[in-house]
Protein backbone atom coordinates (compact mmCIF):
# COMPACT_ATOMS: atom_id res chain seq x y z
CA UNK A 1 0.00 0.00 0.00
CA UNK A 2 2.80 2.40 0.78
CA UNK A 3 4.21 1.69 -2.67
CA UNK A 4 0.85 2.60 -4.26
CA UNK A 5 0.75 5.82 -2.27
CA UNK A 6 4.22 6.83 -3.41
CA UNK A 7 3.47 5.97 -7.05
CA UNK A 8 0.24 8.01 -7.00
CA UNK A 9 2.09 10.85 -5.29
CA UNK A 10 4.71 10.79 -8.06
CA UNK A 11 1.94 11.16 -10.64
CA UNK A 12 0.20 13.94 -8.68
CA UNK A 13 3.17 16.26 -8.04
CA UNK A 14 4.13 16.94 -11.69
CA UNK A 15 0.55 18.03 -12.38
CA UNK A 16 0.99 20.81 -9.80
CA UNK A 17 4.08 22.21 -11.50
CA UNK A 18 2.49 23.06 -14.88
CA UNK A 19 1.63 26.66 -15.71
CA UNK A 20 -1.96 27.56 -14.89
CA UNK A 21 -4.28 30.54 -15.01
CA UNK A 22 -2.48 32.21 -17.96
CA UNK A 23 0.68 32.50 -15.88
CA UNK A 24 4.16 32.05 -17.24
CA UNK A 25 6.47 30.38 -14.77
CA UNK A 26 9.47 30.69 -17.06
CA UNK A 27 12.65 32.63 -16.48
CA UNK A 28 11.24 35.68 -18.30
CA UNK A 29 8.79 36.62 -15.57
CA UNK A 30 9.92 39.27 -13.10
CA UNK A 31 8.24 40.66 -10.03
CA UNK A 32 9.97 44.04 -9.86
CA UNK A 33 10.75 46.58 -12.54
CA UNK A 34 13.72 48.92 -12.31
CA UNK A 35 12.41 52.36 -13.12
CA UNK A 36 15.55 54.42 -12.53
CA UNK A 37 19.26 53.83 -12.60
CA UNK A 38 21.91 55.58 -10.54
CA UNK A 39 22.17 59.37 -10.93
CA UNK A 40 24.04 60.29 -14.09
CA UNK A 41 24.70 63.10 -16.51
CA UNK A 42 25.28 62.51 -20.22
CA UNK A 43 26.48 64.78 -23.01
CA UNK A 44 27.60 64.25 -26.59
CA UNK A 45 29.23 66.38 -29.28
CA UNK A 46 30.76 65.56 -32.65
CA UNK A 47 34.08 64.72 -30.96
CA UNK A 48 33.30 63.30 -27.53
CA UNK A 49 30.58 61.70 -25.45
CA UNK A 50 30.73 61.79 -21.69
CA UNK A 51 28.91 60.05 -18.84
CA UNK A 52 29.33 61.36 -15.29
CA UNK A 53 28.00 59.65 -12.18
CA UNK A 54 28.61 60.31 -8.46
CA UNK A 55 30.08 57.40 -6.49
CA UNK A 56 31.39 57.37 -2.90
CA UNK A 57 32.22 61.08 -2.72
CA UNK A 58 33.76 61.05 -6.20
CA UNK A 59 32.51 62.09 -9.60
CA UNK A 60 33.35 59.29 -12.04
CA UNK A 61 33.57 60.39 -15.69
CA UNK A 62 33.64 58.05 -18.69
CA UNK A 63 34.93 59.73 -21.84
CA UNK A 64 34.64 58.18 -25.33
CA UNK A 65 35.14 59.28 -28.94
CA UNK A 66 31.68 59.89 -30.48
CA UNK A 67 32.57 58.39 -33.86
CA UNK A 68 34.08 55.10 -32.67
CA UNK A 69 32.89 54.79 -29.05
CA UNK A 70 36.49 54.08 -28.05
CA UNK A 71 37.69 55.36 -24.65
CA UNK A 72 39.71 58.56 -24.71
CA UNK A 73 43.03 58.07 -22.93
CA UNK A 74 45.15 60.82 -21.38
CA UNK A 75 42.64 63.64 -21.73
CA UNK A 76 42.41 66.69 -19.51
CA UNK A 77 38.90 67.32 -18.16
CA UNK A 78 38.16 70.58 -16.37
CA UNK A 79 34.78 70.58 -14.60
CA UNK A 80 32.67 73.46 -13.32
CA UNK A 81 29.43 73.37 -11.39
CA UNK A 82 28.39 76.75 -10.04
CA UNK A 83 31.36 78.04 -8.06
CA UNK A 84 33.01 74.60 -7.79
CA UNK A 85 35.87 73.93 -10.20
CA UNK A 86 38.12 70.88 -10.49
CA UNK A 87 40.34 68.92 -12.86
CA UNK A 88 39.62 65.20 -13.18
CA UNK A 89 42.50 62.76 -12.96
CA UNK A 90 42.82 59.81 -15.33
CA UNK A 91 42.37 56.40 -13.70
CA UNK A 92 41.81 53.65 -16.28
CA UNK A 93 41.52 54.06 -20.02
CA UNK A 94 38.67 56.48 -20.58
CA UNK A 95 37.78 56.74 -16.88
CA UNK A 96 38.43 59.88 -14.84
CA UNK A 97 37.78 60.66 -11.16
CA UNK A 98 37.54 63.83 -9.13
CA UNK A 99 36.61 64.36 -5.46
CA UNK A 100 33.08 65.77 -5.38
CA UNK A 101 31.23 65.01 -2.14
CA UNK A 102 28.62 67.70 -2.86
CA UNK A 103 26.99 65.46 -5.51
CA UNK A 104 25.96 62.93 -2.85
CA UNK A 105 23.07 65.14 -1.71
CA UNK A 106 19.85 65.30 -3.76
CA UNK A 107 19.64 68.21 -6.17
CA UNK A 108 20.17 69.40 -9.70
CA UNK A 109 23.75 70.28 -10.63
CA UNK A 110 24.68 71.94 -13.95
CA UNK A 111 28.02 70.61 -15.23
CA UNK A 112 30.35 72.24 -17.73
CA UNK A 113 33.17 69.99 -18.92
CA UNK A 114 36.13 71.32 -20.95
CA UNK A 115 37.82 68.33 -22.60
CA UNK A 116 41.25 68.48 -24.21
CA UNK A 117 42.69 65.32 -25.79
CA UNK A 118 45.70 65.70 -28.07
CA UNK A 119 44.72 68.19 -30.82
CA UNK A 120 40.99 67.88 -30.04
CA UNK A 121 39.20 70.19 -27.62
CA UNK A 122 35.51 70.48 -26.87
CA UNK A 123 33.07 71.94 -24.36
CA UNK A 124 30.25 69.70 -23.06
CA UNK A 125 27.33 70.91 -21.01
CA UNK A 126 24.91 68.71 -19.04
CA UNK A 127 22.96 68.50 -15.79
CA UNK A 128 23.42 65.92 -13.04
CA UNK A 129 20.13 65.22 -11.25
CA UNK A 130 20.46 63.38 -7.93
CA UNK A 131 17.08 62.24 -6.61
CA UNK A 132 16.35 61.28 -3.00
CA UNK A 133 16.59 57.57 -2.31
CA UNK A 134 13.29 55.69 -2.29
CA UNK A 135 12.34 53.77 0.83
CA UNK A 136 13.32 50.11 0.31
CA UNK A 137 10.94 48.95 3.05
CA UNK A 138 7.85 50.05 1.09
CA UNK A 139 8.67 47.82 -1.87
CA UNK A 140 9.78 44.90 0.31
CA UNK A 141 6.66 44.89 2.49
CA UNK A 142 4.25 44.21 -0.37
CA UNK A 143 3.86 40.48 -1.08
CA UNK A 144 4.30 39.18 -4.59
CA UNK A 145 0.91 38.01 -5.98
CA UNK A 146 2.50 35.17 -7.96
CA UNK A 147 4.22 33.89 -4.81
CA UNK A 148 0.97 33.73 -2.84
CA UNK A 149 -0.85 32.00 -5.71
CA UNK A 150 1.97 29.47 -6.03
CA UNK A 151 1.84 28.87 -2.29
CA UNK A 152 -1.88 28.08 -2.51
CA UNK A 153 -1.21 25.53 -5.25
CA UNK A 154 1.37 23.79 -3.09
CA UNK A 155 -0.96 23.79 -0.09
CA UNK A 156 -3.73 22.32 -2.26
CA UNK A 157 -1.37 19.65 -3.57
CA UNK A 158 -0.25 18.73 -0.07
CA UNK A 159 -3.86 18.49 1.09
CA UNK A 160 -4.72 16.30 -1.91
CA UNK A 161 -1.77 14.03 -1.10
CA UNK A 162 -2.94 13.78 2.53
CA UNK A 163 -6.48 12.90 1.46
CA UNK A 164 -5.22 10.21 -0.92
CA UNK A 165 -2.90 8.83 1.75
CA UNK A 166 -5.65 8.78 4.38
CA UNK A 167 -8.01 7.05 1.94
CA UNK A 168 -5.42 4.41 1.17
CA UNK A 169 -4.78 3.78 4.88
CA UNK A 170 -8.51 3.43 5.59
CA UNK A 171 -8.86 1.03 2.68
CA UNK A 172 -5.95 -1.01 4.00
CA UNK A 173 -7.54 -1.24 7.48
CA UNK A 174 -10.86 -2.37 6.02
CA UNK A 175 -9.18 -5.08 3.92
CA UNK A 176 -7.18 -6.27 6.97
CA UNK A 177 -10.40 -6.75 9.00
Amino acid sequence: MIRRFLVSLLFLLPALSFAHGNEDHGAGSTSAVLTEAAPRAEAQTELFEVLATPSNGQLVIYLDHSASNEPVKDARIEIESGTWKAVAGAMESGTYHVAAPQFATPGSYPLLLAVTAGNDADLLETTLVVKPLASPTAAASQPSPSLSLSLWWWIGGALAALVIGAGMLMRRRKSAQ
